[in-house]
C-alpha cells in the first residue's frame, strides 16, 4: 500500500499500446504507478439504416481491442452505441475519422490522460491509498481508495522551486542560438525545509551562490537539484514563454541534453488552448504569469484588480507591499561583463527575482490546487485553463456518473450562429442621481446557479411534450422529474461553499479554507457564461436566455415587492438592489425580505448585505438629458466602512491630486454630511496648485505603453514624454518599451503633449491643467448632486442661466 497524493496523470507507450502513469507524492518520496489495464476508446452512433454487421471495423495498422455495445444519454435522449476500444491512444484520431463515414462519432477527442480521469473519477491532488504490486521492476496498480484521513502525509510533503534565468543580452533580446543563460535563481520548499541560490559560472562574493565549471554545467546542476530535492512542483514567471523555452533551445545549441523531467520522458512545451504548457514528466509546471493573469480576470484577488500590468515587479510589489531589487533589464550583459560589485548586484537582482516569485506562488496558487481537487483536472493543466475549460472537465466528470455522452465541439457554423444571436442579460434600474440617507443592499445570493437549480435548467431537461415542468419566462420547459448533470454540481457546490464559509469564519487563518470558498465560488459563477458561451460544448440559447430571463424576472418582483411595502428601490443591478428605507427601520427591512424569501425557490434566498448611513449616486450624459450611471457609487456603512464603485480613486490613471481629492469630498458628503466641506475642499485645492504648493508626485499620472514607442501615430502626452527622455539620453528605449510610466503636465510647451515631462525629470506643472483636466472632472461628478456648478466651485459665482 501507497498512501499519498495524486500529482499527475500521463501516459507512456509501451509495444505499440498506451500504458498509464500516474505520479504520486508519498510520505518519503514519489512513486511512479503504472495502470495497464486501461485502454483508449470512443463511441459510434450509427446512422439510421446502417447495420452493425455490415460497417468494417478493420483500419490498416490499427489494432482493435474489442467492440462493445452500450447505450449513453446524449442530452436526455438514450442512444444505442457501439463502443470501439483501441490499444494504442495514438489511432483514435485515424480509426474514429475512418468509422465517422458510418454515423456520428462521439468522444474521440478527449486526451487519454483526462479519460482516465473522468473514467475512474480521481482527482490529483487529493489523498489515496494505492493498491499495487511490483512486477516486472515496475510499479502496477491493483487499486485505490480515497484516503478520508490523510494518514502520513500532509500538504507540507508536495515539494515546490520557483526559478528564474538571466541570459546574456547584448542586444537587448537575448538570441539562444548564442547568448548563454548567465545564472539561474531558485527558492524552494522540500522535505521540511526551505532554501535558496544561485548558481551561476562565475565566481561571485555571495554565501548563496554556487560556482559551477560552465553554462553546461549549470543546466546540469539545476536538474540535479530538482531531483536531490524531490521537486513536486516547478514554478516560473512567464516561463513557458521565456525561461523553460530558452533553456530547451539553448541546450540544443549547446548540444547537451536538458530535461527536468522525474520519469522517463521529455520536458516539452505543448499548446494548451491559447496559451503555452510545459509538459514535465513526474512534475507539474505552474507559470505564474498565466495564473495571476486568471486570478485577475476572475476577480479573486482585490491586491491586483488595479494591474495594468501584470510583470513580477508590479505583481510582487501589490501583494506583498514591499519593494522588488530591479536593474537595467537591457544592461545585464554590462552587468556580467562589468566589476566584482556589477556581478554581485546581478547575483542579488537574480536572487530577488526567485523570492519574489515564491511569494507570488504562496499568494495564489491555493485557489489554483482547490480548483484542481474540485474539477479533478491536473494543476498543470488548470493553471493554464479558462473558466469555460474548467466547467467543461467538471461537467466531463458528471457525465460519466449520469451515463451520458459528452457532446461534441461546434463546427465552425455553428460557432457563427451562435455568436450572431446574442443573449438578453441581467435587468438594470439606473438610479436618479443624488445623496440619499438611510439606505439598504440586498442581494441574491448566487443568482445564476440558484436559478439553474430551481428550475431544473441543463440541456438534458429540455423538453416540449412533458407534464411536470418549470416553465421559463420565454416559454421553455425544463422537466421536474429528470436530474440533471448541472443544477446537480451547482446544488454540490453552493452548499459546499455554505459550509466552508462558516468553517472560515471560526478560523480566518485557514488559507485552504479561504481558497477552497474562492475556488467553489469562481467554479460555480462560471456556469451560466459556459451555457450560453458559443464554443462551448454544452451551449444551450434555451438554458442561458431561459436563466437571465428568470433573473430580470426576480429582481423586478424583488422591487415590486418592495415598494408595496413602503420602501423605495433607487438602484437595482443584476441581483442586487439598492433600498431606501425611508420611515422604515431596519427591523421593517429584515421583516421584507425574511417574508419574500418564504416564496423564493428553495435554493434562492435574498440577503442583507448591510445598512448605509447615507449614499452618492452619480449621473452621465445621455444625448440631451442626464440619467443615473450604472456601478458608480458610494456609500458609507453605520460603523464607518466606505464602499466605493466605479469612481476614479480606485484607477490609477489619474493624478493622486484628483483621487485623493475626490476621496475626501465623498468622504465629507458621506461621514460628515457637509456639502459646504466637500465644496471647500476642492477650493482649498485650487488655490494650493495655483500657488505652486502640491508636491510634484501628488500631480504624476501613470499608464502603460501597450506597443512599441515608434508604434504611436499620435502625439498622446504619455508618448511625447517617453520620447523626450530617450532624445535626451536621460532614459534607454529599452527602460521604457512596454513599461508602467508616470508623467507630469509642465508649464513648458503650447500643448498638453508638447507639456509632458516624464515624472523624474519634472520641475514645475501647470496649475490650470491639473485644475480644469483633472480636479474638475473628477470631483465635479460628485458636487453638482449637491447643488454646485463648475462656476461657484472655482469661485466665478452662482452660474446665470440664459
Amino acid at each position: 500500500m501507497i498512501d499519498g497524493f495524486l500529482l499527475d496523470v500521463d501516459y507512456l507507450i509501451n509495444d505499440g499500446a498506451g500504458t498509464i502513469r500516474i505520479t504520486v507524492r508519498g510520505v518519503d518520496k514519489a512513486y511512479e504507478i503504472f495502470d495497464p489495464s486501461f485502454y483508449p476508446y470512443f463511441y459510434l452512433e450509427l446512422d439510421s439504416g446502417i447495420d452493425e454487421n455490415s460497417i468494417s471495423i478493420n483500419i490498416n495498422g490499427i489494432k482493435v481491442r474489442e467492440v462493445a455495445n452500450e447505450k449513453r444519454s446524449i442530452f436526455g435522449k438514450e442512444s444505442n452505441l457501439l463502443k470501439i476500444v483501441l490499444y494504442n491512444p495514438m489511432d483514435v484520431p485515424v480509426a474514429s475519422k475512418h468509422l465517422s463515414r458510418y454515423g456520428t462519432v462521439y468522444e474521440a477527442d478527449i486526451p487519454f490522460a483526462k479519460r482516465y480521469l473522468i473514467d475512474k473519477g480521481i482527482s490529483p491532488l487529493e489523498q489515496y491509498r494505492f493498491d499495487v504490486e511490483e512486477k516486472d521492476g515496475r510499479t502496477l496498480l491493483k487499486g485505490f481508495d480515497k484516503n478520508e484521513n490523510g494518514i502520513g502525509i500532509g500538504s507540507e510533503n508536495i515539494s515546490v522551486m520557483c526559478f528564474d534565468i538571466e541570459t546574456y543580452n547584448p542586444l537587448v533580446a537575448s538570441m539562444p542560438e548564442k547568448d548563454p543563460v548567465v545564472m539561474l535563481s531558485y527558492s524552494y520548499r522540500s522535505m521540511g525545509k526551505t532554501g535558496s541560490g544561485v548558481i551561476t559560472f562565475k565566481q561571485i562574493d555571495r554565501n548563496f551562490v554556487t560556482c559551477v565549471a560552465d553554462e553546461k554545467d549549470l543546466f546540469a546542476h539545476f536538474t540535479r537539484l530538482l531531483d536531490e530535492l524531490d521537486i513536486d512542483i516547478v514554478s516560473g514567471y512567464n516561463s513557458a514563454n521565456f525561461d523553460v523555452k530558452y533553456m530547451i533551445d539553448r541546450a540544443k545549441a549547446l548540444g547537451i541534453e536538458f530535461n527536468m523531467s522525474r520519469f522517463r520522458g521529455e520536458t516539452k512545451i505543448e499548446r494548451h488552448g491559447l496559451v503555452d504548457k510545459v509538459k514535465i514528466a513526474g512534475r507539474v509546471h505552474v507559470d505564474m504569469y498565466v495564473v495571476v493573469k486568471f486570478i485577475s480576470v476572475v476577480g479573486a484577488a482585490e491586491s491586483i484588480l488595479k494591474l495594468n500590468s501584470y510583470t513580477l515587479k508590479n505583481v510582487y510589489e501589490a501583494v506583498s507591499k514591499g519593494k522588488k531589487r530591479m536593474v537595467d533589464k537591457s544592461a545585464i550583459y554590462k552587468l556580467w561583463d562589468g566589476t566584482k560589485e556589477e556581478v554581485e548586484e546581478l547575483a542579488d537582482y537574480n536572487l530577488n527575482d526567485s523570492y519574489a516569485l515564491h511569494t507570488v506562488y504562496n499568494s495564489f496558487v491555493p485557489i489554483m490546487v482547490e480548483i484542481t481537487k474540485i474539477s479533478g483536472n491536473s494543476l498543470s493543466d488548470i493553471c493554464v485553463s479558462t473558466t469555460g475549460q474548467i466547467v467543461e472537465f467538471l461537467l466531463m466528470r458528471y457525465s460519466r456518473i449520469f451515463n451520458e455522452l459528452i457532446p461534441n465541439k461546434p463546427s465552425d457554423a455553428q460557432i457563427r450562429k451562435r455568436i450572431s444571436e446574442p443573449i438578453e442579460g441581467a435587468y438594470v434600474k439606473t438610479p436618479e442621481p443624488g445623496v440619499y440617507e438611510k439606505l439598504a443592499i440586498f442581494d441574491f445570493r448566487s443568482l445564476y446557479p440558484s436559478i439553474i437549480i430551481s428550475h431544473n435548467i441543463d440541456p438534458s431537461s429540455l423538453c416540449t411534450d412533458c407534464s411536470n415542468y418549470y416553465e421559463s419566462p420565454l416559454g421553455y420547459k425544463f422537466s421536474k422529474d429528470r436530474k440533471s448533470i448541472t443544477p446537480t454540481i451547482l446544488r454540490i457546490m453552493l452548499e459546499a461553499r455554505a459550509e466552508v464559509k462558516r468553517m472560515y469564519k471560526k478560523d480566518k487563518d485557514n488559507i485552504a479554507l479561504g481558497a477552497r470558498s474562492q475556488a467553489l465560488k469562481i467554479i460555480a459563477n462560471s456556469f451560466y457564461g459556459y451555457l450560453g458561451y458559443a464554443r462551448s460544448r454544452w451551449y444551450s440559447r434555451e438554458c442561458a436566455s431561459s436563466t437571465t430571463a428568470y433573473g430580470r424576472q426576480y429582481i423586478q418582483d424583488t422591487i415590486s415587492s418592495a415598494e408595496r411595502e413602503g420602501f423605495r428601490i433607487i438602484y437595482g443591478d443584476t441581483d442586487s438592489i439598492v433600498m431606501l428605507l425611508n420611515e422604515k427601520s431596519k427591523e421593517d427591512a429584515i421583516k421584507f425580505v425574511e417574508e419574500f424569501n418564504r416564496k423564493l425557490p428553495e435554493s434562492m434566498n435574498l440577503e442583507l448585505e448591510d445598512f448605509y448611513k447615507r449614499g452618492i449616486f452619480v449621473g452621465k450624459k445621455v444625448e440631451q438629458s442626464v440619467t443615473g450611471a450604472k456601478k458608480k457609487y458610494a456609500l458609507i456603512s453605520y460603523d464607518g466602512y466606505i464602499k466605493v464603485r466605479g469612481f476614479e480613486l480606485v484607477r490609477r490613471d489619474w493624478s493622486r491630486v484628483a483621487r485623493d481629492t475626490q476621496k475626501r469630498v465623498l468622504e465629507a458628503i458621506l461621514k460628515d454630511g457637509s456639502k459646504e466641506k466637500a465644496v471647500s475642499i476642492v477650493k482649498e485645492m485650487i488655490i494650493k496648485l495655483r500657488a505652486g504648493e502640491v508636491p510634484i508626485e501628488e500631480l504624476s499620472i501613470r499608464t502603460q505603453l501597450r506597443k512599441g514607442i515608434d508604434s504611436y501615430d499620435i502625439k498622446s502626452p504619455e508618448v511625447m514624454a517617453v520620447r523626450k527622455a530617450i532624445e535626451k539620453g536621460l532614459k534607454s528605449r529599452a527602460d521604457l518599451e512596454n513599461a508602467v510610466i508616470s508623467y507630469v503636465i509642465t508649464k513648458h510647451g503650447n500643448t498638453i503633449s508638447e507639456k509632458a515631462v516624464l515624472t523624474e525629470f519634472a520641475e514645475d506643472y501647470d496649475a490650470e491643467y491639473y485644475i480644469n483636466n483633472q480636479l474638475i472632472p473628477s470631483t465635479m461628478k460628485i458636487l453638482k448632486e449637491v447643488g454646485f456648478n463648475e462656476d461657484e466651485v472655482k469661485g466665478l459665482g452662482k452660474q446665470q442661466k440664459l
